[in-house]
């Protein structure tokens, strides 16, 4: 909640003290700097710390740095400010979602906290519009809320924990590391700029309902998520998709366009950041901090390129943000589908044919060719098709320019190793 509220009001603050879109792009840029670093350094020190005392010291320190935006009066301090205030949120947010991890079901407990953190951030906006009046209330309010959350943290009793289905091996970049840090990066953009460029076109209280109800799309992700079963790679790729939607923002100022293109907007960072977590919330409890640090240094990262670039595009205007923002997501999406979707690389590729050749058995020759292949109905007609295909080429069937084309038509990849495993047999 009040960290929703800071994220809505702090560039309306900003621009009414003289902020120019720089300033706002340096206020996030600073937050994702110290966010990068200290959310690894701090997660990977909570174990030792305690996961709920890291949790109650971050709470009341960020309730005693939102105060200091009172006595502000030049725009640039907003740059330190938010600077420290990334240092508070990196001893809270890693230790609430390694907490997560103390429920037998997983996927209830993500959807849980994750449904917890985005309806706060459903009202705050709006309830901050509301109380614009007096500039500098709504951190006196943030200020209180956060201070409530650090002194209830203190009567939290310890949990305790026995491990159940953990998985042994995740691959941190491509499953970790690379999506989030594009979560990252969008809704830093978001956070930093929409408030003001809102405010600006349809005025404080147009802002904060924008931001409101295109927020309860992440509270719909994280209660769809779920539906996708349990194929992250699907859910984030659709995630990820779904921000091209920056497009609309950039060509069109119309009230209703705006609020459907920022709700899937953050529909799809909400399915990013689901699954990205959902899938730690499986490894072991031994080195959780760690890995919770790194998925929140890994935002951090995005929180601190984002603004950045946002910032710079602000020098021709505060729609070219949207336009670096759908260009970023383009980028994204390619490398993401580089990653999980294209057929075997080349050393992998290397790697089945010398297990090819080392085979004895004609069967495995095959069925080690379909190695990585994810479906039934593929492999089924691989199979079926291989068997015919090597009687033929027992008696010379079919020729050489044929079976390229015939490999293409079936969607069958890569062909040469497999070939080869055949003739050799």
């Amino acid at each position: 909640m009040p960290l929703s509220l800071i994220r809505f009001y702090a560039p309306i603050f900003a621009v009414k003290i003289g902020a120019t879109g720089l300033i706002l792009g340096l206020m996030g840029f600073s937050y994702g700097v110290v966010y990068t670093f200290s959310a690894y350094i701090i997660g990977k020190k909570s174990e030792k710390i305690g996961y709920i005392r890291s949790l109650e010291f971050g709470l009341i320190f960020y309730a005693l740095i939102i105060l200091l935006y009172v006595f502000v009066k030049i725009p640039y301090l907003l740059i330190l400010i938010r600077g420290l205030e990334a240092l508070s949120m990196s001893l809270v947010w890693p230790s609430l979602e390694a907490l997560s991890k103390f429920f037998d079901n997983k996927k209830a407990s993500t959807a849980m906290y994750t449904i917890g953190w985005s309806f706060a951030s459903t009202i705050a906006p709006y309830l901050g519009s509301l109380f614009t009046l007096i500039l500098v209330l709504p951190f006196i309010i943030a200020s209180a809320f956060s201070l409530l959350g650090g002194i209830l943290a203190i009567y939290l009793e310890p949990l305790k924990y026995e491990e159940t289905n953990v998985i042994s091996k995740i691959d941190l970049g491509k499953e970790i590391i690379f999506p989030i840090f594009f979560y990252g990066f969008s809704v830093s953009i978001i956070y930093a700029f929409y408030s003001a460029y809102a405010g600006i076109v349809f005025g404080v209280k147009g802002s904060g309902m924008i931001m409101s109800i295109s927020s309860v799309f992440i509270v719909m992700a994280f209660l769809s998520a779920p539906l996708f079963k349990d194929e992250p790679k699907i859910g984030i790729t659709l995630g990820l998709g779904l921000q091209v939607f920056y497009v609309i923002l950039f060509v069109y100022k119309e009230f209703f366009l705006q609020l459907v293109s920022l709700s899937l907007i953050f529909y799809g960072s909400g399915i990013i950041y689901f699954y990205v977590l959902y899938k730690i919330m499986f490894t072991e409890i031994k080195g959780l901090g760690i890995r919770t640090g790194i998925f929140e240094s890994s935002i951090g990262a995005g929180y601190t390129l984002g603004p950045l670039i946002g910032g710079l595009a602000s020098f021709y205007g505060f729609d070219y943000i949207w336009l670096v923002a759908f260009i970023a997501a383009i980028v994204f999406l390619f490398f993401w589908v580089l990653i999980k979707f294209l057929p075997l690389k080349r050393a992998e590729t290397i790697k089945m044919q010398m297990k090819i050749k080392k085979s004895n058995n004609k069967v495995s020759y095959i069925l080690t060719a379909l190695k990585g292949d994810c479906s039934f109905k593929a492999g089924h007609r691989f199979v079926v098709y291989r068997l015919h295909l090597h009687h033929f080429i027992a008696n010379g069937y079919p020729p050489r320019f044929v079976r390229p084309a015939v490999d293409h038509g079936l969607f069958l990849q890569p062909l040469t190793p497999i070939l080869i495993g055949l003739q050799d047999m």
